[in-house]
This record gives structure tokens, C-alpha cells and sequence, in this order.
């Protein structure tokens, strides 16, 4: 994986070089073109400055054609312009010593020919009688052009390259604050959740050392939750194991058979009472830890009523009171942890209500909601109590029960973006609400 020195560093240089070559491209085709376009000119200068010389000279045009050509002394060299003068009837005038024997053979105007395997480029006027014919090797052009395109591109590429140089040294001096949280980070003991100190930190990292402070705080406090967890769970399933283990005990050493039943039944409650809490906490570690449920079906309110209800009429008979608002509507839950959920909230109504009293359960729908109201008439719960109903392993004084059904209510209502509520009844007693969001299709999408 690449450092984001290296990525910061490969982004500027491959902007910079497809910028410059771009730049550059179209730089060096402008000066070509301003570059051939000079040289023509100087052809053509060359050229009509012959014309001007030939008129002012005119003895030279009107000279026997059979006199030998004259070498002209102001063009000669081997690096100059190449010249010659021809007789519009024939016969050479004059011309360079660099001049091919062939040069003077072209139409007016700009030519670019091959003659003996070498290019020229010529310019040819006509005037006064006689013709001028001036020419550069292409090949000489093309060598200076070349000098021309270093001399002007190789500054450029030294200050790019010492520009890319300096902007990696930038780069990993800027750097250096996120290094120092990486080492900061990396050599922490792995019990270490204090925050990271931000005294000295740019402010384009601020957000980043916030949020990795907010994350440890995070961590710390599910730490801190989980280990109370840990005891409190060692603590519920030690009580009925050591229960269980005396029982046991008892009936091993009683010789008499009342007794050793009794001992016997309260082993066998104990082992009962061990089996609901490990259960309830199996339920519990399943639901916070977002363990799938794609297996459940959906039912309608009716149906998760129906299944919720069902042991409590075989004991609790006639005190049940069911008043469904909100048939045709389908909680976008698993049908198994709603009927779990309402089971616990009519389990702690029939557990903490008046005895010989009634329990009412009631659905309506309010939206695209539906909520489940449970309400006892019995001694309810004042403020602090409601408040710490949904810790876990708690109880009300020294009530029964395994103490994780509200748990288990507000961790599948929280999943699943519902909530519950605890208030005084009308009566006195305790009414849980909780509320769920609802589907009213027969094409009910699984939510997992």
C-alpha cells in the first residue's frame, strides 16, 4: 500500500507533466512554425536584396552568357544562404560556392526539394529579366532549431525538476503532525484509551484527532459496559448454580423421601431459573451483535399476539385483556424477536402487577408505526426506578426473574429503529409502550 507522501507526491508530478508536455507541445509547434516562417522570410529577403543590388548594377545582367558564372564574395560560405542568378533566356550570372548545380531550376516562389540526397529549401524571384534562386539546407535548419529548443527548454525542465524536489520536501515537512499521531497511535499499550492531546495539532487535523478521541471514549465506556456485564452475568449464573449444588446436596443426604423431593423440586426450579437467564443472555449477545434474522418471516400484529400471549392464557387464564386497533399491519421486525419482545413486557406485567388482577395488551397504528401497549394495575414505579428499568440484571426490590427482559426490549427496538416508553396507567398501574416501524403490503421485505 502506498504512503500518502508517495500518492501526494505522484498526483503533483503527473499533473505537472501533463500540463507541461501539453504547454510544451504546443510551445515547440508555434516556434517551429514561427521559426520556418522566419527563415522564409530571410529567403525571401536575401532574395529581393540580389534583385536590388542587380539594378543598381545593371552591367552584370547585360553580360555575355557565355562568360563564365562569377562567384558571388558576399553570400559565399558554407553556412550561409545559398544564391544563384540565372538569365530569364539563359546562362548563369553568378552564384555561392555552396550552391548545388541544380539550385536554379525552380519556379517562383517557396520550394522544398532534394537534390544530390540533400533538402533545400529555396525561394525563387523573377525580375528585371533574370532569375534569383536563394536556398537553405533543411537539415542546417533543423540542427538549429534543435539548439534553439534546448537552450529554452532545458532551464524549464532543471527549475520542474527542482520545483518537484522542493515540493516533496514540502510535503513530508507537512506531513510530519499526521506521522506524529500514526507513532502517537501505534506505540500506545493497547489498555491505553486517554485521549490524544491536541495542543499542538494543525487545524486541518483537528477533526481527525477529535473524532479518534471520541472513537477512544467510544471504546472506553463499551469496555467499561461489557466488563460489568461480564460480572454481573458470573454473578446471576452463580446464584442458581450454588442453589442447584445445595439442593443437591440436601437430597443426597436426607433419608427421608418428603424431603428429598422438596430438594429435588427446588434443584429442578433452580436448574429452570439457569436455563431462562442463559437464554435471555444468549438473546441479548445475538441481538446487540447484529446477528442476521433473515430466517424469520413477517406476521401481522394479530399473529405476533396470538404467539406471545399463548402461555400466558394457560396461566394466567381470564386475566388478559387483548384489544387489536391495528390488524393489517405487519412490524418490520422478525416475527421472533417481536413476539420475544411483547412476551417480556406482559412477563413483567403478570410478574410485578396486582395478583388476581387484570393485564391489558393493546395494538394501534399510528403512521407508518404500530405500537404494542402493556398496562397493569398494580403498585407502578416512581421516576428513578423507570429510569433504571432497562439496566441490565436489574429488579425491582427483590423481584423474580432474570432481570434482562427490558434489556432484551430496548436492544430489538434500538436494532430496529423503534423506542418504548415507561409511564404511570391511568389506574396507577405501570403502561409500556412500544412502538415499531410498520409495513401495510403483503410484500414485506426481509430486515436484517
Amino acid at each position: 500500500m502506498s504512503s500518502l507522501r508517495r500518492r501526494l507526491l505522484l498526483a503533483i508530478v503527473t499533473s505537472f507533466a501533463l500540463f507541461w508536455a501539453i504547454s510544451s507541445a504546443f510551445t515547440l509547434v508555434s516556434l517551429r512554425d514561427e521559426f520556418r516562417d522566419a527563415l522564409d522570410e530571410r529567403l525571401a529577403a536575401s532574395a529581393r536584396m540580389v534583385a536590388a543590388l542587380m539594378r543598381d548594377a545593371p552591367q552584370l545582367a547585360l553580360g555575355s552568357s557565355t562568360a563564365p558564372p562569377a562567384v558571388l564574395p558576399a553570400l559565399a560560405g558554407d553556412d550561409s544562404v545559398a544564391c544563384v542568378i540565372e538569365r530569364l533566356r539563359g546562362g548563369v550570372i553568378g552564384q555561392t560556392a555552396n550552391s548545388p548545380a541544380s539550385l536554379a531550376a525552380a519556379t517562383p516562389g517557396l520550394q522544398t526539394r532534394t537534390i544530390n540526397g540533400v533538402t533545400w529549401r529555396s525561394y525563387t524571384l523573377e525580375q528585371d529579366g533574370i532569375r534569383i534562386t536563394t536556398a537553405d539546407r533543411v537539415d542546417r535548419r533543423q540542427q538549429l532549431f534543435r539548439n534553439i529548443a534546448l537552450a529554452t527548454f532545458v532551464p524549464f525542465l532543471i527549475a520542474m525538476m527542482a520545483t518537484l524536489g522542493s515540493l516533496g520536501l514540502a510535503i513530508k515537512i507537512g506531513l510530519r503532525p499526521l506521522e506524529r499521531v500514526r507513532q502517537a497511535l501505534g506505540s500506545r499499550d493497547p489498555d491505553a484509551l486517554h485521549p490524544l492531546g491536541e495542543e499542538q495539532v494543525p487545524l486541518e487535523l483537528l477533526p481527525l484527532v477529535s473524532t479518534v478521541n471520541g472513537l477512544l471514549h467510544k471504546v472506553e465506556r463499551t469496555i467499561a459496559r461489557e466488563r460489568r456485564f461480564t460480572g454481573d452475568a458470573a454473578h446471576e449464573l452463580r446464584t442458581p448454580l450454588t442453589a442447584i449444588k445445595t439442593h443437591l446436596q440436601v437430597a443426597r443426604r436426607s433419608t427421608d423421601p418428603h424431603d428429598i423431593r422438596t430438594a429435588l423440586e427446588n434443584a429442578e426450579h433452580g436448574v429452570r431459573r439457569l436455563h431462562e437467564t442463559i437464554d435471555q443472555l444468549l438473546m441479548l449477545a445475538r441481538v446487540e451483535a447484529s446477528v442476521p434474522f433473515a430466517e424469520d418471516q413477517r406476521l401481522d400484529t394479530g399473529a405476533i399476539a396470538e404467539q406471545a400471549v399463548a402461555g400466558f392464557q394457560t396461566t394466567q387464564p381470564g386475566k388478559l385483556l387483548i384489544w387489536n386497533h391495528a390488524e393489517g399491519a405487519i412490524p418490520a421486525v422478525p416475527a421472533a424477536l417481536a413476539v420475544i419482545a411483547l412476551r417480556n413486557l406482559l412477563d413483567n406485567a403478570f410478574r410485578h402487577g396486582a395478583k388476581g388482577n387484570k393485564v391489558e395488551l393493546s395494538m394501534v397504528t399510528s403512521g407508518t408505526e404500530v405500537t404494542f401497549a402493556v398496562t397493569d394495575d398494580g403498585a407502578g414505579m416512581n421516576q428513578e426506578d423507570r429510569a433504571k428499568a432497562g439496566e441490565r440484571f436489574w429488579r425491582k426490590g427483590s423481584g423474580h426473574g432474570s432481570g434482562l427482559g427490558l434489556s432484551i426490549v430496548d436492544a430489538i427496538v434500538t436494532r430496529y429503529g423503534g423506542s418504548w416508553t415507561l409511564a404511570q396507567s391511568a389506574a396507577g398501574g405501570l403502561e409500556v409502550r412500544m412502538t415499531l416501524p410498520a409495513v401495510f403490503s403483503d410484500r414485506v421485505r426481509r430486515l436484517q
